[in-house]
């Protein structure tokens, strides 16, 4: 049958890490020492990963302030100290933060032992202003180098009377525009691409940005159009995957994205979060290229088939050539 196409806009935006006075934290130690005749750096946090590319970040943020290549993250847990939860966006700032101060820590004895003229860590050695290597690193950490370092970042305070204050550390905006073929005779819709322009603050890892923001997507995809949990009764009807439909590749639409770099003064390297900002637009701007191509009003997702089918009318300008049909 005919196939509407529509395109939608939203608008998000979400504070980073915990808000309106609360002391947030993160605990990271950082050792120095030497295995198998070479430099190598341990770091342990009680961050916990949960696909968001925390230990990647860790990795990172040690082999830049160390100049060491050989970077282990150890089996997380709380005997370090606390890193707070896996959410709000925060890990990268504020577990990130807390391995960066603990690395120049490190750094900062190096630098000690080793005296003038050393300067700073590169390539394994200890380098001069100019950087050329004056000692390797194995030398200056025969005996371990271990530091703990407690992160904070900065106070927040609570809205007063008036819904005024300094709340949040930083915000993180994102904007989406999602495209939509809708086949009125079936009931089916098919996200064909989503577009997303994301605040990122400073992007230390590139790809994991842009994988961040694709899984997002696919989550956006799932609640605008297939995830919902029915109860009767206080039961569950829907627990398994057969009859609660989670998006899979297949589903997946295009994806680009732009990412917006302006560098957060008070962010460890100038980087915001990205775990949840595309998610809060993906469902908003996928409803809005429905209702563009439905005419229909659409108040609540997930969209039903039963939502969009029989619908009669097609306007020439919303119909999609043979060729782009649902695919």
């Amino acid at each position: 049958g005919d196939v509407r196409r529509g395109t939608g806009y939203a608008l998000g935006y979400k504070n980073v890490a915990f808000s309106e006075g609360s002391d947030d934290l993160a605990t990271a130690r950082a050792r120095l020492f030497v295995r198998d005749g070479r430099p190598a750096v341990a770091v342990k946090t009680a961050a916990v990963e949960v696909g968001q590319g925390l230990v990647t970040i860790c990795q990172q943020v040690a082999r830049t302030e160390l100049g060491v290549e050989d970077v282990e993250l150890e089996a997380a847990d709380t005997s370090i100290g606390d890193a707070g939860s896996s959410s709000a966006s925060r890990q990268t700032w504020m577990t990130g933060g807390a391995v960066r101060e603990a690395c120049r820590e490190v750094a900062a004895e190096v630098l000690r032992r080793a005296g003038p003229p050393a300067r700073g860590l590169a390539g394994g050695s200890v380098v001069d202003g100019e950087g050329v290597a004056l000692a390797p690193l194995s030398m200056l950490c025969a005996e371990p180098i271990e530091r703990v370092h407690e992160f904070h970042h900065r106070r927040t305070t609570s809205l007063d009377e008036n819904g005024q204050g300094d709340a949040h550390v930083a915000v993180m905006f994102v904007a989406q525009r999602a495209v939509v073929d809708v086949d009125p005779e079936a009931g089916l819709a098919r996200v064909v691409q989503v577009a997303t322009a994301q605040d990122v603050g400073r992007a230390l890892n590139p790809l994991q940005v842009h994988g961040q923001i694709e899984g997002a997507i696919a989550q956006g995809v799932g609640l605008a159009l297939t995830e919902e949990l029915q109860t009767s009764g206080g039961l569950v009807r829907n627990g398994s995957f057969t009859d609660y439909l989670l998006p899979t590749a297949p589903d997946m639409p295009e994806t680009v994205s732009v990412l917006v770099e302006e560098p957060e003064p008070d962010a460890p390297y100038g980087a915001k979060g990205v775990g949840e900002p595309p998610l809060l637009a993906s469902p908003a701007a996928i409803c809005a290229a429905l209702r563009e191509a439905t005419g229909r009003r659409l108040a609540r997702i997930p969209v039903r088939p039963d939502d969009v089918v029989g619908l009669r009318e097609v306007s020439p300008s919303r119909e999609v050539e043979p060729g782009r049909a649902l695919g």
